[in-house]
């Protein structure tokens, strides 16, 4: 039960740095993909009926860790207490400025708000990433409590790992946009993917090159990803080869991790803070009959609202035969 529930937890965290990724990558391109109001409000309409539920995951994979492996989860927590409060401050500032940007009519109140979603939307993955890779490379404990310094979490190999995943999130909401939007800002975010899909293949294997062996057939799958990401010039595939990429980064980060839940001098073996096998049995019980639920339910959610976002359908007005005049006059300089 112990090896089913780290796989579970793994694919847990794998399913929300995708889900999140995307939305991660959307804010990231704020400011980039679009050329008016009508353009931002067509980006964040993008995401906007499901951010909110896609963070749930992150919720679900810190409750099974700390039910399956207490220790773990106390460990986990201890160690990388400094990058997890700028996370939880980061995922705040994001959700309460997408909430506020629209209440206000004043331009320069919605472009700082718009700046704290381009802030928060970078930070909150990089330090994800650091915090996954600093798991691996090492850190010092006495027992389950962190021994180290609250910077101890920063290393060339954790660094790298934080800003592999912001150039993989920020390729993915690339690709989102290029999904689901039109118009201009669909033409810039294709221009971006162009520039992060290379970025982060290079950057993704040089992280998994750098990595603990451990994992071979993640690895391997996960650079075939990466090339895939670099050359796909289609959204869809783009999109595709994204996700893998970053399931499969959050998979090579596992299977190297097994069987000590944190990397160090002194490992943290699972098996000795695991939770008993009737908390793992009922745990097992639980999530059967309700994570197929919430998975069907999201999936619908993301059914209903599959359409592309157009500059119509946020409001914006169509241009009239004068709005056209003067836009070709313009052009030509009349």
């Amino acid at each position: 039960m112990q090896t089913v529930w780290f796989i579970a937890i793994g694919a847990l965290w794998a399913l929300y740095l995708v889900l999140e990724g995307f939305d991660f990558g959307v804010g990231m391109l704020l400011r980039r993909v679009r050329e008016d109001a009508y353009d931002r409000r067509a980006a964040l309409h993008a995401i906007g009926p499901t951010w909110a539920a896609n963070e749930v995951w992150l919720i679900v994979a810190v409750v099974a860790m700390f039910g399956a492996f207490p220790g773990w989860y106390a460990a986990w927590a201890s160690s990388f207490y400094l990058p997890l409060a700028v996370v939880v401050l980061a995922l705040i500032a994001r959700g309460t400025a997408i909430e506020l940007l629209g209440k206000g009519e004043d331009e320069r109140w919605r472009a700082r708000w718009e700046r704290v979603i381009v802030v928060a939307s970078t930070v909150a993955p990089f330090c994800w990433g650091l915090i996954w890779a600093a798991a691996l490379d090492g850190v010092a404990l006495r027992g389950t409590e962190a021994a180290g310094g609250p910077l101890d979490v920063f290393s060339p190999y954790s660094v790298l790992g934080g800003l592999a995943l912001v150039v993989l999130c920020r390729a993915l909401g690339a690709a989102f946009l290029g999904l689901r939007t039109d118009g201009v800002v669909r033409v810039r975010a294709l221009r971006e993917l162009r520039v992060c899909g290379p970025l982060a293949a290079l950057l993704g294997v040089a992280l998994l090159a750098w990595t603990a062996p451990d994992g071979a057939v993640f690895v391997a799958l996960a650079t075939l990803a990466l090339v895939a990401l670099a050359f796909a010039r289609r959204p869809g595939r783009a999109f595709a080869a994204g996700s893998c990429a970053i399931g499969l980064l959050v998979g090579v980060w596992f299977s190297a991790l097994w069987p000590a839940g944190l990397g160090g001098e002194t490992p943290l073996r699972l098996s000795d803070v695991a939770a008993g096998s009737y908390t793992l049995t009922l745990m097992t019980i639980v999530a059967g009959a309700l994570l197929p639920l919430v998975l069907a339910v999201q999936a619908w959610s993301y059914w209903v609202f599959r359409e592309r976002v157009t500059r119509a359908a946020v409001g914006a007005p169509l241009p009239s035969p004068v709005d056209m005049i003067a836009r070709v006059a313009e052009k030509r300089g009349w």
